[in-house]
């Protein structure tokens, strides 16, 4: 994340804990960053004129003057408790980075008394965590090519094998099965769709060719045969 894009999400996670202070340590933690390189930001975001005071004491921390924030969202209590579930689920995917600065967003944006009870409301629901998390670098390679649908070279470890394969594949699309994700795609060795737990991936790299137009579309014919439910449905 760069200096710059940390500092956006700096302001989101203090909006949307704006009623308790947040310590350095925590936000060094969140952002995986030293607590150093904190409060080197936070002191720039000061400087920018962003009021952000420090709270003195064994619970103490930084925190942002409440009314400094965006206009209120209009969500009900229980649309608010469905976005902060739903991205709650997004947690275990290679999109959980932006799952979590998207889920600050929209905290912080709420009134504060709204906030808290859509935090507690979307705390009784659960989503199962994926037996293995997804390595980092795979994640990033695999949001990349999502987006921008580069072919990727990937080596891959089936269930039932320790033997890997190496594969040239066509993204399709991520979908999630019984708390895994798949990264769905064309595989150009078996010549078909196929799908590929991304907690199984060994390693991908993202080549500079874009995957060819293919009709009728093989994601979707494939997810015909299943009862998913995509986001745009």
């Amino acid at each position: 994340m760069r200096r710059s894009e940390r500092h956006h999400a700096l302001l989101d996670v203090l909006r949307a804990r704006a009623e308790r202070p947040v310590s350095v340590p925590r936000l060094a933690e969140r952002f995986a960053v030293g607590t150093r390189t904190i409060e080197r930001d936070l002191a720039a975001l000061q400087a920018a004129g962003v009021p952000i005071y420090a709270e003195p004491g064994r619970r103490g921390g930084y925190a942002i003057r409440r009314d400094y924030s965006l206009p209120p969202l209009a969500f009900t209590l229980a649309e608010a408790a469905a976005v902060t579930a739903g991205l709650s689920v997004m947690m275990g995917s290679p999109f959980a980075e932006e799952a979590q600065q998207a889920m600050d967003k929209v905290l912080g944006a709420m009134p504060p008394e709204r906030r808290q009870r859509a935090r507690v409301l979307a705390g009784r629901v659960a989503a199962q965590a994926p037996e293995q998390p997804t390595a980092d670098a795979i994640s990033q390679v695999v949001r990349d090519v999502i987006e921008d649908r580069r072919v990727v070279e990937l080596e891959y470890r089936a269930h039932d094998t320790e033997k890997s394969t190496r594969r040239a594949v066509e993204p399709l699309g991520l979908i999630t099965v019984r708390g895994g994700w798949i990264l769905v795609g064309w595989c150009r060795l078996r010549d078909a769709v196929r799908g590929f737990r991304t907690d199984r991936i060994l390693s991908i790299r993202a080549t500079g060719e874009i995957s060819p137009e293919r009709s009728p579309d093989p994601l979707a014919a494939d997810l015909a045969r299943w009862d998913f439910r995509g986001l745009d449905r």
